[in-house]
C-alpha cells in the first residue's frame, strides 16, 4: 500500500535506542467481514493517528481502480470498537455502579464491543482497543455476494490505496430480522433464600441501522437484558417495566425485561418519544427563561430500539403473542403511555403510575412560568412554539407502522394523550390503566390529571382511571390491576364512556377525596370468566359479562355506556343496525332492550349498562331486516 506523505515518520523506542522508522502505510489492515442475522460485521485494525475510516461496499472485489464505483456506506470515526454507552458523558471513564451495588452490576459494564456471543460460563471477548467496527444492516431482499474495503482519513485526506490487507469478501447477504450478541451472563439467586448462584439474566448487544440512526444522540450499539425466569420457549410474552430517572439499562431492576431501563446517563430515558438535534449542538436560549429553541425533526429513536429488543425476544423464545404489557412509574409511566398511543396494535395493556399525559404543559405550580421538565422536554423536542415535527422510523410491520401517517405532526400533539386519543376514536387502544395524584408536584394535577380526567371518562376507550390524594411516589396512584394481566390481544374488550366518578376505597378505608373511574370493574375473558362466561363473539353478535368487584357497601352500583372494542370476528360498518339487550348475569332475564346504529367511526354504543356487584350480561346482534 502506498504511503501517505502527510504523516510524519514515527519515532520508535527500541532497546533503549531511538530509531527513525520509515513512513508506515496509512491505511487499516486485517480487514474482515462476516454476515449474521441481517447484518454484516466489518472489522479492521486501526492505524495510529487516523481520524476516521471509510467503508466501501461493492458487488465485485474492491480495488483502487474501481473504488469510485464502489459505494461508500459509512465514514466511521477512530475508536469505533469502544462501547460508547458504557462510558460517562465526558468519555473519560466507564460507568460506575452505585455504592452497595452487587458485583453483577460491574460485570454488565464493558469498555469495548463484543461481536461473538459469550458461551455459558465463559467471558466475553471484547474487540481489541484499536479495532475498528462497522455493523451494516442489509436491505437487499435477494441473496447476493458483496465485497468490502476500508480506507483511512486524516486531516481530511483519504488514503485510497486498496490491497489484500484492507479488503474483504465475498460475503453472502440478504435482509433478515436483526440479531443480538450475548456479552454477559449475570449470576444470582433463583430465590431469596437460596445459597447457590445460578444464571438469572443474559445481557446482549444489539446494533441499529446506521443509515437511519442519529449516532450522536443515541448509539447504534446498545445493551439490553433478558430475565431468564420471565421467558419460556413458546410461552407468553412477559411484561416490560420502564424504569425512572437516574438509571441506565445496565442498572435496571431485576424484573425489567427487554432491557427497558432509563439510559439517561448516556442516551435517552424511556419517557421520551425521541430526539431532535445532536446532543452537542448549542441551542439558542431565550434570555433567562432557558427556553430551548431549534428547528428539527423528532424521531422515535427511544421507542424504536426498545421495540426491536421485544421483537428479537419473540423470535428467540418462539413467542407467538404479538403484543405485550408495559408498566412504569413517573417517567416510566410516561413512556408506557407513549407506547400505548403510538403502538396500539402491539401493546395489550399498560399500568401508568403518575405519568405525563401532556408534555406541552408541565409547571411546578400554577402560575409558575418555568416548566418542571423544561431541561429534558424542551431540550429534546424544542420549545412548544417551534412545533417541531415528528417522523416515525418504520419497522416494516403494518401492526406498528400505522402511526407513520402522523409523520409531520407536531411532537407536542403526539405527546398529548387526550388529543391523540380523540383524533383516533376509531382505533382500538390497549387497556389504559392510569392513575394520578392531587399533590403530585412533579406531574401536577391541574395541568396533567385534570384535562385527562375530563377526557378519559367519556373517551369510549378501554380504561381504568383514578385520581387520589397523595404525592409523587411509587404506588401513590391507584391502578386497577385486576384486568391488566388477563386481557388478550386476540379477544375483544369493552370501551367506556359517560362514566361517573366514584369515591374510592383502599385497604378497607374510604377516601372521600378520591375519584375513580372503572376502578373495580372486571369483565369475563378466557383466562378468567365471570359466572362461567367469557366474552362471546361471532360474525354477527357480541356478548359481554361485566361486574364490579367492590366489597359490599364499598361501591355503589352505577351505569356507563359501552362500546365493543378490539373486535376479532364481528365487523361493523357505519349505518348498520343492531339490537341490544341488557340481562341479568345468568342471561335469564332481559332488563332492557333496544336498537343502536353504528356511527361514522364504525362503532356501536350500548347505553346505560349497569356496573353492579350482581353483574350484567350485555348482548348485541346484527339486524338483517
Amino acid at each position: 500500500m502506498a504511503s501517505n506523505p502527510i504523516f510524519r515518520p514515527a519515532i520508535l523506542a527500541l532497546c533503549g535506542l531511538a530509531l527513525l522508522a520509515a513512513p508506515a502505510a496509512a491505511g487499516p489492515t486485517e480487514v474482515k467481514a462476516f454476515f449474521r442475522e441481517g447484518q454484516t460485521f466489518v472489522t479492521w485494525k486501526e492505524r495510529i493517528g487516523m481520524d476516521s475510516y471509510r467503508v466501501y461496499r461493492h458487488t465485485a472485489p474492491v480495488t483502487a481502480a474501481n473504488l469510485d464505483k464502489a459505494r461508500m456506506i459509512a465514514q466511521v470515526p477512530a475508536g469505533s470498537s469502544r462501547f460508547q454507552e458504557m462510558w460517562t458523558a465526558d468519555g473519560k471513564g466507564t460507568l460506575t455502579p452505585k455504592q452497595g451495588s452487587s458485583d453483577a452490576v460491574a460485570g454488565r459494564i464493558i469498555p469495548r464491543l463484543v461481536i461473538q456471543s459469550v458461551k455459558e460460563g465463559g467471558e466475553a471477548q471484547m474487540l481489541p482497543e484499536h479495532a475498528g467496527l462497522l455493523v451494516w444492516t442489509v436491505k437487499e431482499t435477494t441473496p447476493a455476494e458483496y465485497h468490502y474495503a476500508v480506507t483511512a482519513v486524516a486531516g481530511g485526506k483519504e488514503d485510497r490505496a486498496v490491497g489484500a490487507a484492507n479488503m474483504a469478501g465475498p460475503v453472502r447477504e440478504v435482509t433478515q430480522p436483526i440479531g443480538a450478541v450475548r456479552y454477559y451472563v449475570e449470576m444470582g439467586k433463583a430465590r431469596q433464600n437460596d445459597e447457590k448462584l445460578v444464571p438469572v439474566r443474559d445481557w446482549y448487544i444489539m446494533w441499529m441501522d446506521v443509515e437511519q440512526w442519529n449516532t450522536g444522540y443515541v448509539g447504534c450499539a446498545f445493551p439490553f437484558a433478558i430475565t431468564r425466569g420471565s421467558f419460556k420457549d413458546g410461552g407468553n410474552a412477559p411484561s416490560a417495566h420502564l424504569d425512572g430517572i437516574g438509571t441506565m439499562s445496565v442498572f435496571t431492576a431485576g424484573y425489567t425485561n427487554y432491557g427497558c431501563g432509563d439510559f439517561s446517563r448516556n442516551g435517552a430515558p424511556t419517557w421520551y418519544f425521541g430526539y431532535g438535534e445532536h446532543a452537542s449542538h448549542e441551542r439558542n436560549r431565550d434570555g433567562k427563561k432557558g427556553k430551548y429553541k431549534f428547528k428539527d425533526t423528532i424521531r422515535n429513536y427511544v421507542q424504536y430500539r426498545i421495540l426491536q429488543t421485544v421483537l428479537w425476544a419473540r423470535r428467540k423464545y418462539n413467542i407467538t403473542d404479538p403484543r405485550f404489557i408495559i408498566n412504569g412509574n413517573s417517567m416510566g409511566a410516561s413512556g408506557a403511555i407513549g407506547f400505548a398511543l403510538q403502538y396500539p396494535k402491539f401493546v395489550t395493556a399498560i399500568w401508568s403510575n403518575e405519568g405525563l399525559v401532556d408534555y406541552d404543559y408541565v409547571l411546578r405550580k400554577e402560575g409558575d412560568p418555568e416548566p418542571m421538565w423544561w431541561t429534558s422536554i424542551w431540550g429534546n423536542y424544542g420549545h412548544p412554539e417551534m412545533k417541531n415535527p415528528v417522523k416515525f422510523l418504520a419497522f416494516g410491520d403494518p401492526r406498528m407502522d400505522w402511526v407513520c401517517k402522523w409523520d409531520g405532526a407536531n411532537v407536542y400533539d403526539i405527546r398529548n394523550a387526550a388529543w391523540f386519543l380523540a383524533q383516533n376514536v376509531a382505533e382500538d387502544f390497549p387497556l389504559l390503566v392510569i392513575g394520578h395524584c392531587f399533590q403530585d408536584g412533579s406531574i401536577p394535577y391541574y395541568s396533567q390529571a385534570a384535562p385527562f380526567e375530563k377526557y378519559i371518562r367519556d373517551s369510549r376507550h378501554c380504561f381504568s382511571y383514578t385520581v387520589v390524594k397523595g404525592g409523587h411516589g411509587w404506588g401513590s396512584a391507584w391502578g386497577n390491576g385486576r384486568m391488566t394481566p388477563l386481557v388478550n390481544w386476540n379477544e375483544s374488550r369493552p370501551g367506556f364512556s359517560n362514566v361517573p366518578p366514584i369515591t374510592g376505597w383502599r385497604y378497607n378505608k374510604e377516601d372521600p377525596t378520591s375519584r375513580t373511574y372503572m376502578y373495580q370493574v372486571a369483565w369475563g375473558v378466557k383466562a378468567k370468566p365471570i359466572g362461567g362466561q367469557a366474552i362471546a363473539e361471532t360474525a354477527d353478535s357480541w356478548a359481554l359479562p361485566i361486574i364490579h368487584e367492590a366489597r359490599e357497601g364499598q361501591e355503589k352500583d352505577y351505569a356507563v355506556d359501552i362500546t365493543p372494542r378490539n373486535l376479532q370476528t364481528m365487523k361493523v360498518k357505519a349505518g348498520e343496525k343492531f339490537a341490544y339487550e341488557i340481562k341479568t348475569l345468568d342471561g335469564a332475564t332481559v332488563e332492557k332492550a333496544g336498537e343502536i346504529t353504528a356511527d361514522k367511526h364504525n362503532l356501536l354504543l350500548i347505553p346505560q349498562v349497569p356496573i353492579r356487584r350482581s353483574g350484567a350480561l350485555v348482548t348485541v346482534n346484527r339486524k338483517t331486516d
